[in-house]
C-alpha cells in the first residue's frame, strides 16, 4: 500500500490552459481549450416549461434462457421551478432466446414488442462476453425514456434527458431521430470519464479553470451520425462542487442560454447543489424500489399457481451470487 500511496502522490494533475484538446474518437473534431469559451450563466425563472425524463428498471426473474423485468418511465413538467404535472408508464419485459437471438415481449404490448437483438453485437457485449439477457432490459428502458419524452414533447418548451443523446444500441437511432425531430432536447450526464489529450479528466480541468457558474462551449464538433448533438460542460451553481457534461441536440429550435439559465435556477436545492432538482424528482418518481420488486415477484408467483414450482427451478442457474451476497461470517 505504501508504494501505491507514493505513486498516487506522484500523479501530475495539470490545471492550466496549456495547449490541450478533448480526446474523443475520429468521429469528433476537437476544439482548442481556451479561456474565451467559458460563458457566464444567468439563472432564469422562466414561465416556459421544461420536461424532465428518466426511467427505472428491476430484474424480477432470471435464468440462463430468459429474463423478466419491470420497467418504469417518468416525465415531470416544471415551470418557474414549480412542478406542473407528472405522468408515468410501466410494463413487464420478457427477454428469451430464440434461434440464437434475444427476443423481446412486453406486457402490455408496446412498440418494443417483437424486437430482436444479436447477443454478439459489439454495442451490447460486455468485453469479450456476449450480451446478457438482463442487459436488454436496460436497453428497453433507454428506448422507453426516448419514446416517452417524444410522446410528452408537445407539453414542453424544453426536454431534459438523463445521460447523453448518442444512439448506442441497435435500433436506438430510430427512436432518437423521432425525439430530435421536436427540436427541444437536451441531456445532462451525472458522470463523465472523458479526458484531454494530456491525460487530464475534462471535468477536473474545466472545473479548476472556470469561476462562478459557467458553461463551456465549443469543445468538440460531432460528425457522428448516431450522435447529433452539441457538447457542452456546465457548472450550474457557483457554490457547487460539481460540473457536468451537457448536450443540446443539433437543430435545436430553442435558445441554449435560456435553457441553461432555467436549469441553473432549478439547481439550488441543498440536497444536491448544482444539479437540477427536476432530475432528482423524476429519478425518485421512476425508480423501482426493492419493495416494489418483491411485491411484483410475489404477485407473479401467486398468479402462476401450481406452475410456480416448476418455473422456479429454472431460476437457480444464475442466482449463486445472490446467495453468496447474503452470507455473513
Amino acid at each position: 500500500m505504501d508504494e501505491l500511496v507514493k505513486d498516487m502522490k506522484g500523479i501530475d494533475v495539470v490545471d492550466d490552459l496549456k495547449d490541450d484538446y478533448l480526446s474523443m474518437n475520429s468521429k469528433y473534431v476537437p476544439v482548442l481549450i481556451e479561456l474565451k469559451n467559458f460563458h457566464k450563466i444567468s439563472p432564469k425563472k422562466s414561465d416556459k416549461k421544461m420536461l424532465f425524463v428518466d426511467g427505472g428498471n428491476s430484474i424480477l426473474f432470471e435464468s440462463a434462457s430468459f429474463c423478466i423485468g419491470l420497467v418504469r418511465v417518468g416525465a415531470i413538467l416544471y415551470s418557474k421551478n414549480v412542478r406542473v404535472s407528472r405522468n408515468s408508464k410501466e410494463f413487464y419485459v420478457l427477454v428469451k432466446i430464440r434461434n440464437g437471438e434475444y427476443s423481446v415481449n412486453t406486457y402490455p404490448k408496446t412498440s418494443f414488442d417483437g424486437l430482436m437483438f444479436n447477443p454478439e453485437d459489439e454495442s451490447l457485449r460486455d468485453g469479450i462476453e456476449k450480451c446478457s439477457l438482463s442487459r436488454i432490459i436496460s436497453v428497453i428502458r433507454r428506448f422507453i425514456e426516448i419514446e416517452f419524452a417524444y410522446e410528452n414533447s408537445d407539453s414542453a418548451d424544453y426536454i431534459l434527458m438523463d445521460g447523453t443523446l448518442e444512439a448506442r444500441y441497435p435500433s436506438e437511432d430510430r427512436y432518437m431521430e423521432k425525439l430530435l425531430s421536436a427540436g427541444k432536447t437536451c441531456a445532462l450526464s451525472k458522470t463523465c470519464s472523458l479526458v484531454t489529450r494530456n491525460g487530464i479528466g475534462i471535468i477536473h480541468k474545466l472545473s479548476n479553470i472556470g469561476t462562478g457558474a459557467w458553461y463551456y462551449y465549443p469543445i468538440v464538433k460531432s460528425n457522428n451520425p448516431l450522435h447529433k448533438s452539441e457538447i457542452y460542460f456546465i457548472k450550474l451553481n457557483r457554490d457547487s462542487a460539481y460540473s457536468f457534461r451537457f448536450e443540446i441536440q443539433q437543430g435545436f429550435k430553442g435558445n441554449p442560454e435560456e435553457a441553461i439559465g432555467m436549469l441553473a435556477a432549478n439547481s439550488n436545492d441543498p440536497i444536491f447543489l448544482g444539479y437540477p432538482y427536476g432530475l432528482i424528482d423524476v429519478d425518485q418518481y421512476a425508480r423501482i424500489s426493492d419493495e416494489e420488486s418483491k411485491l411484483a415477484r410475489t404477485k407473479l408467483s401467486v398468479k402462476m399457481g401450481k406452475d410456480w414450482n416448476k418455473f422456479s427451478k429454472g431460476l437457480t442457474s444464475t442466482n449463486a451470487h445472490v446467495i453468496l451476497d447474503k452470507i455473513r461470517f
